[in-house]
């Protein structure tokens, strides 16, 4: 299916920049077509290769500073390999002087390829997050075996008994220390989690279980399977219905709760 797609896309391509490419550029037909039909390729190769990147590298989870860079760098890759393999086969196929004539709407071929690098890095992340929304939501609703099934990721040993007071994360090329005071929650993203603290957002490789382990119980419950939440940031808690309740917390964020979770936030409350 995932084939076929890409395969409708190369299509899809080729009909496009043909098309535009033929009231523009003053070129032979032959290579005209070439040109379209290399664009096709090698955009549906790029658009897989991208959605594997988008797949596996989390640059959404990423500081903004670094996902500006991250996204910056893979857009000028993203035009380079592009239009550059398409030149690269036109120089190897045709004589200079048959498709030269293509050169001067190269300015408009970057802006077109810019668009499409954009409108591909939205969706795929759109996907992701709907992939992990959904996950999370056909999941058991609290306390379930995946945090067993995932300990091998765990970087740091658990010791029950022993509260933890600071947390260590990597923020590019620096360690910052963040004291468990400051962290208002956490969420779990797959085999990591996401730490929100007034510094910002963290990612590091730790299990939830292991943190539920090892933070205050009376500051810190877990309200859902995916989320841990420090109380002293808790400014509201919404009740739609038995099934459904909504936290939102100080600094503008909302948390989903469980049954579970609302019963444990109820007792560490005194509700």
């Amino acid at each position: 299916m995932i084939i076929i797609m890409y395969i409708f896309i190369a299509l899809l391509t080729t009909a496009i920049i043909y098309g535009c490419m033929k009231p523009l550029a003053m070129v032979p037909l032959p290579v005209l077509w070439a040109d379209a039909c290399v664009s096709g390729i090698v955009l549906s190769i790029l658009l897989f290769l991208l959605y594997e990147i988008v797949k596996y590298t989390r640059f959404a989870t990423l500081p903004f500073k670094q996902q500006v860079v991250n996204y910056t760098a893979l857009a000028i890759l993203f035009v380079f390999f592009w239009l550059g393999a398409d030149l690269l086969a036109l120089y190897t196929l045709f004589p200079q002087e048959e498709w030269i004539g293509l050169l001067p709407i190269s300015t408009t071929r970057i802006v077109l390829s810019l668009l499409v690098y954009v409108s591909a890095i939205l969706f795929y992340n759109n996907i992701y997050k709907s992939n992990v929304q959904s996950s999370d939501e056909n999941a058991d609703e609290f306390f379930i075996a995946e945090d067993d099934n995932i300990e091998n990721h765990v970087t740091e040993e658990i010791k029950p008994n022993e509260e933890l007071e600071r947390v260590a994360v990597k923020n590019g090329q620096r360690i910052e220390v963040i004291p468990v005071s400051n962290i208002i929650y956490i969420q779990a993203e797959g085999d990591y989690v996401m730490i929100y603290s007034d510094k910002g957002k963290f990612l590091k490789e730790q299990t939830m279980k292991s943190f539920e382990s090892l933070l205050p119980s009376t500051k810190f419950v877990r309200v859902h399977r995916s989320s841990i939440v420090n109380v002293d940031f808790i400014a509201q808690i919404e009740l739609y219905n038995k099934q459904s309740q909504l936290l939102k917390l100080k600094d503008g964020s909302q948390v989903r709760i469980s049954m579970n979770g609302y019963r444990l936030l109820k007792q560490t409350l005194g509700l």
